[in-house]
């Protein structure tokens, strides 16, 4: 158990340095005339969404509260400069600090922790992509956090799971206590460095913080959310975010 104390603080890394290969395969007109720079309407943290990019709706989010100190958002090198520029009247109100990112979800976190503040706590990794997040399941993954020292949102597997190579089912996976990650992910500052300092490169890449940290031979701790907390791949997710916003209001 972690001993709490009266005032924690916290640092929030957005990573929006993806690719977006699922989401920018289908690209459409509308997406096309968003921006000024064609680079942008490809890749999903810059999307619109209901009039607002969708990297924006979170790290409002963040920004409001008053135990999160800094916010550093993680872009692809070849999108700081026209980041910087197109968002620069969000990135001076939200008092964001602008990175690029590595080659892989990995190497974007460690560059942002190394400008993490010395008077931070808790390091909090959350998905540019998961517009829809709610103020109370960013409450309730930082309270568990405190608790236990790491924690992540996330929702309990309902559907039947099938193992499958090259189109065959190979095998039907038992779905009893199979969770899938979400984000925010939370933790105590040390344990994040901990767990990146003790990383092996064996050749296996990580798919979020919360692996390295489990592998570093951390507890971390989960909070239930649901589906609505989705992370925006395709162009399709669009309509369902756009549903879950509206239902919200």
């Amino acid at each position: 158990m972690v001993e709490l104390k009266e005032s924690i603080t916290y640092a929030v890394i957005i990573a929006a340095a993806g690719q977006s290969k699922r989401f920018s395969s289908r690209k459409t007109v509308e997406h096309e005339e968003q921006f000024d720079s064609g680079v942008a309407s490809a890749k999903k943290p810059y999307a619109k969404l209901q009039g607002k990019p969708i990297w924006l709706y979170s790290t409002e989010k963040f920004a409001r509260r008053t135990d999160v100190k800094q916010i550093i958002l993680v872009v692809s090198p070849e999108d700081v400069s026209w980041f910087r520029d197109y968002f620069a009247f969000d990135i001076d109100r939200l008092l964001l600090v602008v990175i690029s990112g590595g080659l892989e979800r990995v190497d974007s976190v460690q560059k942002a922790l190394k400008i993490v503040r010395d008077d931070i706590d808790y390091v909090v990794v959350h998905d540019a992509a998961r517009p829809c997040t709610t103020d109370q399941q960013i409450t309730d993954v930082f309270n568990t956090a405190k608790r236990h020292g790491a924690a992540i949102l996330a929702t309990p597997i309902v559907g039947t799971v099938k193992s499958v190579e090259s189109g065959v089912i190979k095998l039907t996976v038992p779905r009893a206590g199979l969770w899938e990650a979400q984000t925010p992910q939370v933790f105590r500052r040390q344990i994040l460095l901990d767990a990146y300092a003790t990383q092996k490169d064996d050749g296996a890449v990580p798919t979020d913080d919360a692996e390295l940290v489990e592998k570093a031979g951390f507890n971390v701790s989960i909070v239930p959310a649901d589906k609505s907390n989705l992370k925006i791949t395709t162009q399709s997710d669009l309509s369902f975010a756009e549903a879950i916003l509206a239902n919200k209001k």
